[in-house]
């Protein structure tokens, strides 16, 4: 099935992610287990998050995650070899390929030799794939601020600080 675009470009569309499941199911036992259930919640939120940026997606960009994973990361670095993008979403290298791949298909990203490493070049963004992480960066953030409004901005912090230490303990010990 292809969608329209509003600059009339025909997209695939992405599979639909499952609808979400009910706050009271998901939340019927957050409370339980204590620290050593932090891995399970922090999960399953990541899950839920992904799923809801999935749903933003595919309403406005036709993007898969992988593929937004690499336009934003484009978007703020400027310029990135795939080990660069795969590193920075913690995925693999063919998997961060392929969303540059089908990006660089669509005309979003651009690709050019780097004169350090023959093997390893170096992917932007086109003007058409800046209008694109500008578009969909939009309702993205917009549903980040829907979802921290209200919230102490101390608490975000000492949440950032949380997500660090854990992010720097799993690439720490891996296993």
């Amino acid at each position: 099935m292809l969608r329209q675009r509003p600059d009339d470009a025909l997209l695939p569309s992405p599979k639909r992610p499952r609808p979400l499941a009910e706050a009271r199911d998901v939340l019927a036992f957050f409370d339980h287990g204590g620290t050593a259930y932090f891995g399970y919640r922090m999960t399953l939120a990541a899950k839920l998050f992904d799923r809801s940026i999935a749903g933003i997606l595919a309403t406005n960009g036709a993007l898969t995650l992988p593929e937004w994973r690499a336009l934003s990361q484009l978007g703020l670095r400027g310029d990135a070899s795939v080990r660069t993008l795969a590193d920075g979403a913690a995925v693999d290298r063919a998997e961060a390929s392929r969303a540059v791949s089908a990006l660089a298909a669509r005309g979003l990203v651009g690709r050019r030799e780097n004169a350090a490493d023959l093997r390893s070049p170096r992917f932007h963004l086109t003007p058409a794939g800046e209008e694109a992480f500008a578009r969909i960066r939009q309702p993205v953030a917009a549903f980040i601020a829907h979802l921290v409004e209200g919230v102490d901005p101390d608490r975000l912090a000492a949440a950032d600080e949380v997500l660090r230490a854990v992010i720097g303990g799993c690439l720490a010990d891996p296993g």
